[in-house]
């Protein structure tokens, strides 16, 4: 696929170079051997370790969730503009950081791969972020061909491929299959045929809808990669699902029910570097929150 126009661009001096490349061929699926593998989802969802209260009025509609090179910092992103949140969870969720790169926009993920920072909007848009520690930082925006219709809402790095993926949630009130795309981060291009495909079917099958559930489908929020077993983990705000797909084959491992009452919309979803599991929820009635829940593994 072409490589599409680069914009690059600063907060008061803005530049532009475009640059076209090659067609590029899809990112070949790795084969890494894993740390750990886990044949039974190894948390409990029901008992979160540490619930952090985002006290920020910012961060009510939190959105994205990324670790950091800094142990027990997080990045979030704010809906409707392209500001990111360095969260301290050791300190009850203080901002300790901010870094504005746009005034508007409908951004939905956010991720940290070594020192750059990575942005994703609703229309597959990207926006590299360096140089984040001054004002303005440097901004690289990168044109993929997805568009509005995808609706993009998850980012995540992937450090087999060396690749980001972002997660549709096209479609959400039909079966539609669900599709997870890879941004090749050495050609920064965007692999024409999906990664990984979810069926919602598949996951009403395994977590038939509940009494009073309203019967929604499957339809992608967020997603993060297991840093031991390599399994893809991927929540849906509808039908509150938490689903985990199998790194080499794709296939749904696991499907499991998010409590509303624990996480009443879940949008972001992040690892450390013990496998731990962070989950990030929107505030309804009060505040935007983040939940830690303990990893347990099977070995």
């Amino acid at each position: 696929m072409y490589k599409l126009p680069i914009i690059t661009f600063g907060l008061a001096f803005p530049a532009i170079v475009l640059c076209f490349c090659n067609p590029q061929q899809p990112t070949a699926r790795p084969n890494p051997t894993f740390a750990l593998v886990s044949d039974s989802l190894p948390y409990d969802l029901q008992n979160p370790a540490l619930t952090i209260n985002l006290e920020n009025v910012e961060l009510k509609e939190i959105s994205g969730l990324s670790p950091t090179e800094t142990e027990g910092i997080f990045l979030a992103i704010a809906d409707e503009r392209g500001e990111v949140f360095f969260i301290d969870s050791k300190a009850a969720g203080a901002v300790s950081k901010r870094v504005l790169f746009r005034e508007k926009g409908d951004f939905e993920g956010v991720e940290m791969v070594a020192r750059s920072i990575w942005a994703s909007k609703s229309n597959g848009d990207l926006f590299e972020i360096t140089n984040w520690e001054n004002n303005p930082p440097q901004v690289e925006e990168y044109k993929t061909a997805l568009k509005k219709s995808n609706d993009v809402e998850g980012l995540t790095y992937d450090p087999w491929r060396k690749a980001l993926l972002l997660a549709c949630k096209e479609k959400p009130d039909s079966l539609y299959l669900r599709e997870i795309y890879v941004f090749n981060l050495e050609t920064k291009t965007l692999d024409e045929l999906p990664a990984y495909t979810i069926d919602p079917e598949d996951v009403n099958r395994m977590v038939p809808y509940g009494p009073i559930e309203k019967h929604d489908y499957f339809s992608p929020s967020g997603l993060a990669v297991h840093p031991l077993t390599g399994d893809i983990y991927v929540i849906s705000t509808a039908l509150k699902r938490l689903v985990v797909l199998d790194y080499k084959t794709g296939k749904v491992k696991f499907a499991k029910h998010l409590d509303r009452t624990i996480l009443p919309q879940p949008e972001g979803i992040s690892f450390d570097a013990a496998g731990n599991l962070f989950l990030s929820s929107e505030g309804k009635m009060g505040e935007g929150l983040i939940l830690k829940f303990d990893f347990k593994s099977n070995k």
